[in-house]
């Protein structure tokens, strides 16, 4: 049983909110408590899981995180509905076709290292300042498992995610005398529509074989990353920053 609370008062932007562990997130958030501002390139995804928001719920906003001035006036748009915020989710990402290094199409690996690393670099042009103007706040950033236990076949998607994990230490540190906290998630393949966009909806033997290299024996929840996104987020882990916190059912040490 969640007892609610432990965000209470708290504002959260979540990005990639619309579904798959972003959704879980923004839905957990509010039921501990927290106004959730429901960040996705997709408005419609978004404003579906911001209806469904419990407790003080929350608002949704458009935006592309690989663009600079969709950032800033998603940021102006939170802050003039909610106030200043305290806590940022980065969970937004892209993933890849399973492919040799040099067969994934240039196009498609532009985009995937303007999302999923470019990002932050607008996340700290746009977003920081408020965090940094309230007097500190939490900073989770999704990053995953195979950026500390790779496999081949997503060689590129696999770097970006090494990079947040690189990018969440470093802020961790530099940001700590401005009283933000900064840590990751690093999940395991999960059961959201990502996986389909790697594999294709009728591939159950690859996903299969995915599984089988996780321990506990089953992908990745959106629950279970919404579980550690509160912890991280909350005061609770007041002490904690620059941490990657594994949710990966034992992969890495199966």
């Amino acid at each position: 049983m969640i007892v609610p609370g432990r965000l209470e008062g708290r504002v959260a932007i979540v990005t990639g909110a619309g579904s798959g562990f972003g959704a879980g997130i923004a839905r957990r958030y509010a039921r501990e408590g927290a106004r959730v501002a429901c960040v996705d390139i997709d408005l419609d995804a978004a404003r579906a899981v911001a209806d469904s928001l419990e407790g003080p719920g929350g608002h949704a906003f458009r935006c592309d995180i690989a663009d600079g001035a969709s950032w800033a006036m998603m940021v102006a748009e939170t802050t003039a509905r909610f106030g200043p915020f305290d806590t940022i989710v980065a969970n937004a990402a892209l993933t890849q076709k399973p492919a040799r290094l040099a067969k994934t199409p240039e196009r498609d690996l532009d985009r995937l290292l303007a999302v999923n690393i470019k990002s932050f670099y607008h996340l700290a042009v746009h977003a920081l300042p408020v965090l940094r103007k309230r007097g500190g706040g939490a900073v989770v950033n999704i990053a995953s498992v195979t950026a500390v236990r790779p496999r081949p076949g997503m060689a590129w998607y696999q770097a970006t995610k090494a990079a947040v994990v690189s990018l969440t230490q470093t802020m961790a540190a530099e940001l700590a005398p401005d009283r933000i906290r900064v840590n990751a998630i690093a999940p395991a393949v999960g059961a959201t529509p990502m996986l389909q966009s790697m594999f294709g909806p009728d591939d159950q033997a690859s996903i299969d074989r995915v599984v089988a290299t996780i321990p506990l024996g089953r992908l990745c929840t959106p629950d279970d990353i919404a579980a550690a996104a509160v912890y991280l987020a909350s005061d609770e882990a007041s002490f904690v920053t620059g941490a990657v916190l594994p949710v990966d059912g034992g992969r890495l040490v199966g």
